[in-house]
């Protein structure tokens, strides 16, 4: 659960206050729940009509376990309208360790009705219904959390989780880069890396699997004249152009090739009808020199963990100055990078049942 910042003395009506609140996030951050609970109690003595005060108060209770007191303190605060969407978020997790999925959902949407674009909201909804066992609704809901706010990269990893189960892999391919390119260094990121690995495999499974042309039948015509109606199936099109290159397997090296390739492909063909902020940061990668220890930095250890520390040895500064890179040129998805038609329902692959 995020943190905000700390405060400045400037947002409170005393430096004191801003003093208390700050300690009692340093406790609050240090597993210090109790203390941090009596300090941000004593805070609100002091400035009472201060929101964050209840609303980090209330998560405080919240990470005690107390979570009637949770919603002691926030539910004034939401029913004032001046609850900020993470105060929505606390209390519907709050109802969730309660066993209240349903309450949970409730103050979920709620707090959508009041934070349309809080794409933190839609997060935290979109693990209601996969905890309920609706993967078409958990998917939908990232979906337009992805739609309504780019910034908030959770939903891609989700979504990307999702769509590994699905008929559409391509779509894992997309958002788990993309949220790669945002959380970089986490376990959730080498996680990440593995599903994007995942990913062009099972793309591929799924383009040599799919409906083969009639014999003379005109199919190559029709495949190439419906080829980029949408964004999804100009990216399937240039993939399934390009599967020569990883006739041999989905490796580091193939995937360099392949990747490499798409780009040029994609420049050629697509980028004016679909521009994306993604293929346009992986092209500047390659124009900089940077796009192979890229792939290297994204599959490397996942695929081969030896060929990978032996590449390392062969070239120690490469990804040290990739990493440079990154930093220096940090990611920011924009609303017109969504071209996904939401269509998730019927998509999902239903596993056979052993006999």
């Amino acid at each position: 659960m995020p943190f905000s910042l700390l405060a400045q003395d400037s947002d409170w009506p005393s430096p004191e206050v801003a003093q208390m609140y700050n300690a009692a996030r340093g406790d609050l951050m240090r597993g210090n729940i109790q203390q941090a609970i009596i300090t941000y109690r004593n805070a609100i003595q002091l400035a009472p009509e201060k929101m964050i005060l209840y609303r980090d108060l209330g998560q405080a209770y919240y990470l005690a376990g107390e979570y009637d007191e949770t919603h002691k303190i926030l539910e004034p605060i939401i029913k004032s309208g001046e609850a900020d969407a993470q105060s929505f978020q606390i209390a519907g997790s709050a109802y969730v360790a309660q066993k209240e999925k349903k309450k949970a959902k409730n103050i979920l949407q709620k707090g959508l009705e009041r934070y349309p674009h809080s794409g933190l909201l839609f997060h935290e909804l979109g693990r209601m219904y996969e905890m309920d066992e609706q993967p078409v609704y958990a998917l939908e809901t990232w979906l337009d959390g992805i739609e309504a706010d780019p910034a908030y990269h959770i939903n891609y990893y989700e979504a990307a989780r999702m769509y590994m189960g699905t008929q559409k892999p391509v779509w894992a391919v997309i958002y788990a880069e993309m949220f790669l390119n945002i959380e970089q260094q986490t376990p959730r990121a080498n996680e990440t890396r593995d599903m994007l690995l995942g990913a062009y495999q099972r793309l591929y499974k799924m383009l040599g699997t799919g409906e083969i042309p009639k014999f003379k039948g005109g199919n190559k015509q029709k495949l190439a004249a419906t080829a980029g109606n949408t964004f999804e199936e100009a990216v399937e099109h240039t993939y399934l152009k390009l599967s020569p290159v990883v006739s041999d397997g989905i490796t580091t090296e193939n995937l360099i090739m392949l990747r490499t390739r798409f780009l040029m492909e994609w420049m050629k063909a697509y980028a004016g009808k679909y521009p994306i902020s993604l293929f346009n940061r992986l092209g500047d990668m390659l124009r900089n020199g940077y796009f192979d220890v890229y792939n290297q930095w994204v599959f490397g250890k996942i695929d081969n963990p030896q060929q990978f520390d032996a590449w390392k040895k062969f070239h120690p500064d490469a990804i040290p100055k990739l990493e440079a890179w990154l930093g220096e040129h940090p990611y920011r998805p924009v609303a017109a990078d969504f071209y996904n038609s939401k269509k998730v329902d019927g998509i999902f692959i239903k596993e056979k049942k052993a006999k």
